[in-house]
């Protein structure tokens, strides 16, 4: 076998390995395969990893023209993006192109007509809807995104299913917690014991963020705006500063809020020196990473740049971008991500069959019933296990 028929050899025991471990996502995906969506069109803006391969597959076979666009820059394995073009799926990688080429193909992207986007920071959604894009209707499913389409005249039904309790009480309460830490202590080898952690932003995933922090023995404060959020963090064991004192003092620092700009060049001029800085929002402009490169700079290894502020030093991990999905070379997805992959399927079945047909146009709630029937099939899944 030449090197390409090995390097798909072993990406199909990987996916093997997936659809074993993601029961949701299968149950929904055989639910696909046996319609017909001859004719339809879909095109996304995601994150780039193996169970991008699981949710997207099922749409190419029941006969969907799918073009797909990744996300983040740090969040795209190359096997994914290599796999999908072989089976006849249009992909943009996203990996550190110059902007202009992203901008344009983000633009290309959003041609239609269109019978589904699905969309992971609302990108996509907003290059559709300035475009006067024909969709019969989108998915979004990032606080970022949110934060992008709300301002938009929208002329086609979109559909959060960020906020959804599935997804809001779980995965980012929950998950986001339990992948940062271990892929944090994996990067720098550092563990949490003692150490002075700083969580910006109190919302789902920054509380589940400072929480699993709490419990590995991190000395954990929070900067939070609202204060009913900050009430909430001392309510979980945690300090409460305002930003700049808080910065002054802590060994790590962790942004949790998806909006950009969170830590400029003020703040991040008033970190300690030796700060290690991080990101786990979806935007990967919540630290201010252009600032930081008009500075002296060093890569240490993978995912691990020294910048030099003056007489101190600070480390920024992954580029600002996400670090719980930091492409190490292997698989940064989780079979705790399968019900909402679930979802994903699930609601872009029901756009691609008229689902959101006489919905007019805006932002919705994705449906709770489709909602319910994934958390159905989630509980019958955990229960043969």
């Amino acid at each position: 076998m030449d090197d390409a028929q090995v390097a798909d050899a072993k990406i199909e025991a990987a996916l093997e390995w997936l659809r074993f471990t993601h029961p949701v996502c299968e149950h929904f995906a055989a639910q696909v395969r046996r319609t017909d969506l001859s004719g339809k069109r879909l095109a996304g803006w995601m994150h780039l990893l193996p169970d991008t391969i699981l949710t997207l597959m099922p749409f190419v076979e029941a006969g969907v023209s799918v073009r797909v666009g990744g996300c983040n820059p740090d969040s795209t394995d190359p096997r994914v993006v290599d796999y999908l073009s072989s089976r006849g799926v249009e992909v943009f990688g996203g990996r550190r192109e110059p902007r202009d080429l992203y901008e344009g193909t983000l633009r290309t992207f959003a041609t239609g007509p269109l019978d589904a986007i699905c969309d992971m920071g609302g990108e996509l959604i907003e290059a559709a809807a300035l475009a006067g894009t024909y969709v019969a209707g989108a998915l979004e499913a990032t606080t970022t995104g949110l934060h992008r389409i709300r301002p938009l005249h929208l002329h086609f039904p979109v559909f959060d299913w960020n906020g959804i309790a599935l997804k809001d009480a779980i995965e980012n309460r929950f998950h986001v917690g339990a992948e940062t830490w271990p892929a944090f202590e994996g990067i720098t080898g550092l563990s949490l014991f003692g150490r002075k952690i700083l969580v910006v932003g109190f919302g789902p995933v920054g509380r589940g963020v400072a929480e699993r922090a709490r419990d590995l023995g991190g000395i954990v404060t929070v900067a939070e705006r609202d204060p009913v959020r900050q009430l909430e963090a001392l309510h979980f064991g945690c300090r409460t500063l305002p930003l700049g004192p808080a910065l002054a003092e802590a060994e790590v620092v962790v942004t949790a809020t998806g909006r950009d700009g969170v830590l400029g060049g003020a703040e991040l001029a008033l970190c300690r020196d030796g700060a290690v800085v991080f990101n786990v929002g979806h935007s990967n402009r919540e630290i201010d990473v252009d600032w930081l490169m008009g500075h002296e700079q060093r890569t240490m290894k993978q995912h691990i740049d020294r910048y030099t502020i003056g007489s101190r030093t600070l480390f920024l991990l992954n580029s600002g971008s996400m670090i719980n999905l930091a492409f190490t070379g292997g698989s940064a997805t989780s079979s705790m991500f399968d019900p909402f992959s679930g979802v994903i399927i699930r609601g872009l079945l029901w756009l691609l069959t008229g689902g959101a047909a006489g919905i007019p146009a805006g932002l919705h709630t994705y449906p709770l019933t489709l909602e319910q029937e994934v958390a159905t099939v989630a509980l019958a899944a955990r229960s043969r296990s």
